[in-house]
């Protein structure tokens, strides 16, 4: 199971969907298992054969894609605020930073 993204509705042509920097086809008949319609931007779960093939697609919740997003950001936002105050410290403003 692969996480991806909905480039293009495949209800006005083929679909298309993103994973991992590919691009992807699909038709909506027998892959398609979520209620939600499909459409550009639209987080999914996709499921590939061994060739590469679409076999299923079900979309992600906004709450599950938005807490997969949150973790990385608040990780590297407290790396980049230790990095600030290693560099604070070195040039003697480390008090400028605890205000």
């Amino acid at each position: 199971m692969k996480r991806g993204k909905i480039l293009r509705d495949p209800r006005t042509g083929p679909g298309l969907l993103m994973i991992d920097g590919r691009q992807y086809r699909f038709a909506m008949e027998g892959v398609w298992k979520s209620e939600v319609p499909p459409k550009p931007g639209l987080a999914v779960d996709v499921e590939l054969d061994r060739t590469g093939q679409v076999l299923a697609i079900t979309a992600v919740s906004e709450s599950t894609a938005t807490k997969q997003f949150k973790r990385p950001v608040n990780s590297v936002k407290a790396a980049g605020l230790r990095i600030l105050h290693n560099i604070a410290s070195k040039c003697g403003m480390s008090d400028l930073l605890r205000r």
